[in-house]
């Protein structure tokens, strides 16, 4: 069980990344919003939602830029830039790794696929 310190402590990260999530975002950036060092804030974070932040912020965005090439019709270099990959091959591999198929599918057949959907820390 943890305090409820620890659990506002990984909201207040949950939150930043949320805010800049089409930034590049660091574990200082989110240690500093937390209240902790950098080791217990990744620690603690990687503890309560069982991802480290960084596999988060992943995931999120991945899940982001795939509503975006579903609801829309851009490019998918332009999706990757907003949601901070640096190449298009570097988007390309990151969204077939995590959804089985590449962006430029996705957005042709929009199958469904599995989105990462955060929740609130809690106990």
């Amino acid at each position: 069980m943890y305090s409820d310190e620890a659990i506002a402590a990984v909201r207040r990260m949950q939150s930043y990344i949320e805010e800049h999530i089409a930034e590049p975002i660091s574990l200082s950036q989110l240690a500093k919003a937390a209240g902790y060092s950098p080791w217990h804030s990744d620690r603690l974070f990687k503890e309560l939602l069982g991802k480290t932040p960084f596999e988060y912020i992943r995931s999120l965005r991945l899940s982001k830029a795939a509503l975006k090439l579903r609801d829309g019709s851009p490019k998918v270099i332009d999706v990757a830039f907003d949601f901070v990959f640096d190449s298009h091959e570097g988007f390309t591999k990151a969204f077939s790794k995590q959804f089985g198929l590449s962006p430029k599918t996705y957005s042709k057949e929009t199958p469904p696929i599995r989105l990462f959907i955060p929740y609130p820390a809690s106990n």
